[in-house]
């Protein structure tokens, strides 16, 4: 700094902006430096004050040219429309803050389903009324199924990857599927599909379940029929098929090792 004067390093530095950034500014005509005989940038007071200004509104979360098109002089907006701008990233924010508590959400529940890892013991849970979409219509799908599949795949960490155990006159195996709470479908509008399923809300007997790499799906399927033998055996009525849903895979002394998730859904 020199007689009230500013390097662009010293600006830079002030506002944590890359130098590109702060001469971008000047391209602008949003700051107006003055250079001395060697050619080097001076930023006057006044410039500091006009990237306050800017730094206000991008602490508020409106990108430079929101805050070009809406707050500078030159942008000749009403204070009714400045005000509907406002409320408008409101409203975004709101869906933001909605996802990131659902992120926070989904990873405590990650957490707490690791701890049931190492202590596999049987609980009941509820399960709320659920949509499910089955790998099969991956098979053939048309450019607004494909648009469908990119929703529900956007929808993550919401949308859940499961495996239901079928049986057919091939015997037991898996099939995956692509689910999601009802709830949640209907509001982010995910649209329906000829092999979208809903199941509707249940209490599920649940167990987290160990298995090997080498020996799936077999380890899984037996797991998955002890414990629904399991539920049996305590008097539950069983009312659908066993669904399971992977939790993590991980290499322990050279050995690959996969933790399921198996649900049982029970009358209740």
């Amino acid at each position: 700094m020199k007689d009230g004067w500013f390097t662009i390093k010293e600006v830079s530095d002030l506002f944590d902006n890359t130098r590109g950034a702060i001469r971008f500014y000047e391209e602008k005509g949003l700051i107006h430096p003055q250079r001395d005989e060697h050619g080097f940038r001076w930023y006057s007071i006044d410039d500091i004050f006009q990237l306050f200004y800017l730094k206000r509104y991008a602490s508020m979360s409106f990108s430079l040219d929101e805050t070009l098109h809406t707050f500078i002089k030159e942008a000749h907006l009403t204070l009714p429309e400045i005000q509907e701008q406002i409320c408008k990233r409101e409203a975004e924010l709101d869906d933001q803050i909605e996802r990131l508590m659902q992120q926070r959400k989904s990873l405590q529940n990650y957490r707490r389903l690791l701890l049931e890892c190492q202590n596999p013991l049987l609980r009941y849970e509820a399960c709320p009324d659920y949509v499910s979409l089955c790998a099969e219509a991956f098979n053939s799908m048309s450019e607004a199924d494909l648009r469908l599949l990119k929703s529900w795949i956007a929808a993550m960490p919401l949308t859940s990857v499961h495996g239901d155990l079928i049986e057919d006159e091939t015997g037991l195996h898996f099939v995956s599927s692509l689910g999601i709470p009802e709830v949640y479908a209907e509001r982010m509008g995910l649209g329906s599909h000829p092999r979208m399923r809903r199941l509707p809300r249940s209490l599920a007997a649940v167990r987290c379940v160990r298995c090997e790499w080498e020996r799936m799906p077999d380890q899984l399927i037996e797991q998955a029929l002890a414990l629904r033998k399991e539920v049996e055996e305590a008097g539950k009525t069983v009312h659908s098929f066993v669904s399971t849903s992977l939790i993590l895979v991980h290499t322990v002394e050279g050995k690959t090792i996969e933790y399921h998730k198996c649900y049982v859904p029970v009358q209740d």
